[in-house]
């Protein structure tokens, strides 16, 4: 069923306010241009275009009772959204706007007389009702619009930071100006941290991201499937503990850390120590696990799979030993080369006899089968005491 006719005392006043609709227009250019900052960055021409429309559409509403055409506002809000003109803002434009239309009706309503002024109080809700109509349609299309600008943004800053960690970016040049898209400087003490994604299932958390920029610390992440590799800028005003400290609060799964680099071109070496510092950890663990920057954790990055067997092949005979015995071993070990070959040293840091570590070195050499005299057979088992030190998997069984 049709609803009532409109009002013919309305419709009158709509079609007078149609025709001052150049002057009402100019002046609420200039006045939306003068309440509001930001609009003042719309061109006048651009502005009053889209004024003429969108004042235009309500008066057809008003006057010929027509479905309220919103693809002007649409359009509107979506430019405004991709200006950055913020949506209080925008709906503040619209609110301007419709204040200017009323007090314009209602002078002519009482420039005509009671009966006109009366009409128009009693079309008041009809015509705040447009405005809110007008104003939901407006905030829908702005958020929509931010939402796909934000999507293509993250996309966007997702290439370009798998770019740097890939070394797609090539040479310094391109690498300069991605940091510069990213908002990172090129040069400083950066690091890549590699974080093993939860599940889908489970409940979403606080992004790292968002933590580190709550502490002024700049980052940019691209999401895999599996898991998040970030690289972190470290200000001046910040130490590589405090970063680690944010990180580690934030850990519900595995994390590997890379050691700090200087130059954003240095960025895929800093990602191989990242995903093999997580790579390393036993699965379904929960923690955060750092490399060192050392020549063996250098070469232990570059061949996995070849240093495990490098591993087992030197101190296989002492890591099948049971838990107790196989720690007693390796510490003892760690000790004396740290001592420099030292018993009383070593004794020290072990907390026991200096005969007592003389012992334990005999019988390390009758379990291996060598002697640590020897310059080869010494290079080995330091090669691989530091690396089983780097990345403590190593000691997990090949086979």
């Amino acid at each position: 069923m049709p609803g009532p006719e409109p009002d013919p005392v309305v419709v009158g006043l709509a079609a007078a306010l149609r025709e001052q609709l150049d002057d009402y227009v100019d002046e609420l250019a200039t006045h939306t241009q003068e309440q509001i900052a930001l609009y003042r960055a719309v061109p006048r021409e651009v502005l009053a275009a889209t004024l003429r429309k969108n004042s235009l559409r309500t008066l057809d509403r008003l006057q010929f009772d027509v479905p309220l055409d919103l693809s002007a506002a649409l359009q509107s809000a979506r430019e405004r959204a991709a200006m950055g003109i913020p949506l209080p803002e925008l709906l503040r434009a619209y609110h301007l706007g419709f204040s200017l239309l009323w007090q314009r009706l209602v002078d002519l309503a009482r420039a005509a007389g009671h009966r006109e002024t009366e009409a128009l109080l009693s079309a008041a809700a009809d015509l705040w009702k447009i405005n809110d109509e007008m104003s939901t349609a407006v905030t829908d299309a702005y958020r929509d619009e931010m939402a796909t600008r934000m999507v293509a943004e993250d996309r966007r800053r997702s290439a370009l930071v798998a770019a740097l960690l890939d070394g797609a970016a090539g040479d310094q040049q391109t690498a300069w100006e991605i940091a510069q898209t990213l908002g990172l400087p090129f040069e400083g003490s950066f690091l890549v941290v590699a974080a093993e994604a939860k599940p889908i299932v489970d409940k979403p958390g606080v992004h790292l991201e968002d933590l580190l920029r709550r502490r002024g610390t700049a980052s940019a992440w691209r999401s895999q499937p599996d898991r998040e590799v970030g690289i972190i800028y470290r200000g001046h005003r910040q130490s590589v503990g405090e970063i680690l400290a944010v990180v580690a609060g934030a850990t519900t799964a595995r994390v590997g850390v890379s050691p700090e680099f200087e130059r954003l071109d240095k960025t895929p070496r800093a990602a191989r120590f990242a995903r093999t510092a997580l790579e390393t950890m036993p699965s379904g663990s929960v923690g955060m696990n750092q490399v060192t920057d050392t020549a063996i954790s250098d070469l232990v990055v570059g061949n996995l799979d070849s240093t495990r067997l490098f591993v087992w092949r030197v101190l296989g005979k002492i890591l099948v030993l049971p838990d107790s015995e196989r720690s007693t071993h390796l510490a003892t070990a760690n000790a004396w080369l740290d001592a420099d070959g030292s018993a009383s040293v070593a004794a020290n840091a072990l907390y026991c006899h200096e005969n007592t570590v003389r012992y334990r070195i005999r019988k390390l050499e009758e379990q291996l089968g060598i002697s640590l005299s020897n310059p080869t057979r010494l290079a080995e088992i330091v090669a691989a005491l530091q690396a089983i030190n780097a990345f403590p998997s190593l000691a997990i069984s090949p086979e």
